[in-house]
């Protein structure tokens, strides 16, 4: 949209897209948006009333409707994905503002571009990482393990909304214990004293990713520092025997 117009942000990266209340600001913004871009109801539930009260036309989920709970939907760190992505939006941008048509293809295309040059130095930087094992916090880095090699043995819980049992801290503590893994790996949305209790007397370092951009300015370069703070805290952490 560089050039005609801005988007608007709608969720603060502290805000857990699954569990939030929308402010009224937040409500009118939904109601005046001439469209609505996201992930889709598995991942921003609390939205989707408001979205089905709305035309269409109006509303661009990036997954389908049956896209559930437990299916990663963290689709926008894998750069291919993120390329599909851009050129969706082109299509529909187009669709609804077909006087700037060409300015959106031609800034899709540029983005592109630039995401093809991202992938090839994140493909260098965790190059080094395809054998070595870790553990995160949950699991939502498959779309971007896959697209890189990453060696992911598990996950601390199944559903970041609930802290795991004891079983299942057992359970993480044998994975840990059999594959040797190097490190396991917080998020700074989550509390560290579940971490501390897996990793009591056991020699495993603790990293740090971040999926939904904790901290950053929204802005252009958002995703592409995103993606580099994602592929740095595998890279600050694996690197060290």
């Amino acid at each position: 949209m560089e050039g005609i117009a801005k988007p608007i942000l709608l969720l603060e990266s502290v805000t857990s897209p699954h569990n939030f209340a929308l402010k009224p600001s937040q409500a009118r913004l939904l109601q005046s948006a001439d469209l609505i871009i996201w992930i889709g109801e598995g991942m921003e539930y609390p939205i989707t009333r408001f979205v089905e009260n709305l035309a269409p036309e109006r509303s661009l989920p990036l997954t389908s409707p049956d896209a559930g709970h437990h299916q990663n939907l963290h689709i926008w760190l894998d750069p291919d994905r993120a390329q599909l992505i851009v050129s969706t939006l082109v299509d529909k941008l187009s669709a609804l503002d077909p006087e700037h048509a060409a300015r959106y293809r031609e800034n899709g295309a540029q983005l592109n571009k630039q995401i093809d040059k991202l992938a090839s130095e994140l493909e260098l930087l965790l190059r080094p990482y395809h054998n070595v094992p870790y553990i995160v916090y949950h699991d939502a880095y498959s779309h971007f393990e896959r697209r890189f090699g990453l060696n992911n043995q598990g996950a601390v819980t199944p559903d970041e909304e609930h802290r795991p049992g004891a079983s299942q801290i057992r359970h993480i503590r044998a994975i840990i214990a059999k594959s040797g893994a190097r490190c396991i790996f917080l998020e700074p949305q989550f509390e560290p004293q579940t971490l501390a209790t897996i990793t009591e007397d056991i020699d495993i370092r603790i990293g740090e990713l971040d999926p939904l951009g904790v901290g950053l300015v929204p802005g252009v370069n958002g995703f592409f520092q995103l993606m580099r703070n994602l592929a740095r805290g595998f890279d600050n952490c694996l690197s060290h025997p």
